[in-house]
Formats: C-alpha cells, structure tokens, sequence
C-alpha cells in the first residue's frame, strides 16, 4: 500500500486563493461565510492530491513544457502541480475562461 504523499501550496497559488477569497466577498458581494467555505472546499480538493494517483500532463502549453499536471476542481478552476521526491508541490492555479492551449 502506498503512503500518502506530502502537498506543499506554492506562495503564488496561496496568494491566489486570498485574492480569491477577497473577490467573493467585496466585488460579488457574497457573505463572508460563503467565499471562507468555497475557499475550505477548495484547500480541501488541493488536499486530495497527497493521493498517489497522478494526473495527465497539463494540455495547456505554458504549464505543460514545465512538466506540471493539471486537475480540475468544480469545473472553473485548474490548479498545477508537480510531482517531487518530498510530494506534490501546487505550482499555480487558474480560473479556466482564461487558459489558452
């Protein structure tokens, strides 16, 4: 049986879901307990990646030539991430209106 690996969250992707969680709230005007809970759902789902299942490579270009795999979260989102000895490492994430091949 495999371990679970270790998911280390980048200073950019980390910075991305607070500006995220930011935009929830003061320009959707959603309530604060809404944006924190979408933000949890989405630590949640970066959590998921200690399983030892992979991802395909990202078929976007940027991401792609650095080896990164992409996974998807509720459709929107696309979160980057490479796979090192020490774990898993988020390297970025995107909204996927914004993602070009």
């Amino acid at each position: 049986m495999r371990t679970m690996r270790k998911v280390i969250i980048s200073t950019l992707v980390t910075n991305k879901l607070s500006d995220l969680k930011s935009y929830l709230k003061n320009d959707l005007k959603l309530s604060q307990e809404t944006a924190y809970a979408y933000n949890d759902r989405m630590l949640i789902f970066i959590d998921s990646l200690a399983n030892p299942a992979d991802y395909a490579l990202c078929r976007f270009k940027r991401w792609r030539v650095l080896g990164y795999r992409c996974v998807v979260f509720e459709k929107n989102w696309v979160f980057a991430y490479e796979v090192v000895p020490q774990g898993v490492i988020v390297r970025d994430m995107s909204h996927v209106s914004v993602l070009a091949d």
